[in-house]
């Protein structure tokens, strides 16, 4: 049975990094991953400012596949107000990145190959068990490991396997429909986030188009599956308006469930869950894998601190729990707000958000700090 520092299930974006980082700490690390082959995963991803800096940090920022937003356009369909949050009151170079998550998979491999850690493709969790000294893998080829730490860093995929684990969870009985579109004006890094009876509409530039997040009921997301392209785009340009321009193409249409799911302790005996392991959030404001970036990040600088033979111990876990406390929870909290409070008109009136969007507009301060929320989370207390 083989030994590790740090066993890593999951070798999407959070788990690589997490790795990238670790092993910079000078510990043998793993990583695990249940696919036979890296994923051929067509999502465009929405990255954060500071996102982009924790990918610098691993040395896997797809530079060449990235594309900056350089402003987000706030509104509501329906009602008044709007604000504009720009990259340069953040003094920064962009708010945030479009990046295919291919494209990010396929910088964090090559980085985590030239760091000498092996990805082990098909080796699908078959059985865990955790004793004080060590977390013991099992995996389907027959093959065991020996961690002083185990993350879990595979969407939840083996949560139930770890004791006093569970989920809390939330369906938003709704479905976002995704799709690349072209539009007859150049969108100058330009994002837009609108909101609508039904549920957030986003656009966010790529490349030379945009990538289209459209929230609707699922029998709504399943009649604009159906359409054919110009009726699409004609539903699309009703439902969006004329604030981006024309929808002229459309790509390939489809769709997934929407649902909030939370951890109720990301940590227990000798593991660590990080990114939708921990939390899966709606795709509004895009803090999901922002918040798991965050995790890999804090709990690649909390095995900094200590000693090899501390890796995976309690105190250790217990900092990184607490660590992450305040930015998840708010987090979680602030996006099902946002789903909430728009789509339901007796949590927040129309003119109450309208409200809300002058006020934003109208105090720099305010629109800052929100800016600063979205790009770094909540500051650790």
């Amino acid at each position: 049975m083989r030994t590790l520092d740090v066993a890593i299930v999951g070798s999407g974006p959070v788990g690589a990094t997490l790795a990238a980082m670790a092993h910079a700490s000078g510990l043998e690390v793993g990583v695990f991953e249940a696919r036979t082959a890296p994923s051929e995963d067509r999502r465009t991803l929405a990255l954060s400012h500071a996102s982009r800096e924790r990918l610098e940090e691993a040395g896997a920022w797809p530079r060449e596949a990235a594309t900056a937003i350089a402003s987000i356009h706030i509104s509501q369909r329906g009602g008044p107000g709007r604000t504009l949050l720009e990259a340069h009151e953040q003094r920064l170079p962009a708010l945030g990145y479009t990046v295919a998550y291919a494209a990010l998979e396929a910088a964090l491999h090559r980085r985590v190959a030239a760091l000498g850690v092996p990805i082990e493709y098909g080796t699908a969790c078959s059985g865990i068990r955790l004793e004080p000294d060590a977390a013991h893998v099992q995996f389907s080829s027959g093959d065991e490991v020996s961690a002083r730490l185990l993350v879990l860093a595979d969407g939840g995929a083996n949560a139930s396997r770890i004791p006093g684990v569970a989920f809390l969870e939330k369906d938003y009985l709704q479905r976002a429909l995704v799709a690349l579109v072209t539009c007859d004006r150049a969108h100058a890094g330009r994002a837009y986030e609108r909101f609508t009876p039904q549920g957030p509409m986003a656009l966010l530039p790529v490349e030379d188009r945009y990538a289209l997040v459209w929230t609707a009921k699922p029998t709504e997301a399943e009649r604009l599956l159906a359409l054919d392209d110009a009726s699409f785009l004609a539903e699309l340009q009703r439902a969006f308006g004329d604030r981006a321009g024309r929808f002229v193409a459309a790509g390939p249409r489809a769709s997934f469930p929407l649902k909030l799911r939370a951890v109720n302790t990301p940590v227990a005996l000798r593991t660590a869950m990080v990114g939708n392991a921990a939390q899966a959030l709606h795709p509004i404001a895009g803090q999901g894998l922002n918040l798991g970036l965050r995790d890999a990040a804090t709990l690649a600088a909390a095995l900094g601190r200590v000693r090899r033979h501390e890796v995976g111990g309690a105190p250790m876990l217990r900092e990184y729990a607490e660590a992450r406390r305040r930015d998840a929870t708010r987090g979680i909290a602030f996006t099902d707000f946002l789903v909430s409070s728009f789509a339901d008109p007796r949590r927040l009136p129309t003119w109450g958000r309208g409200l809300g969007l002058i006020a934003l507009d109208l105090f720099p301060p305010a629109r800052r700090l929100l800016g600063q929320r979205m790009i770094h989370g909540a500051p650790a207390p």
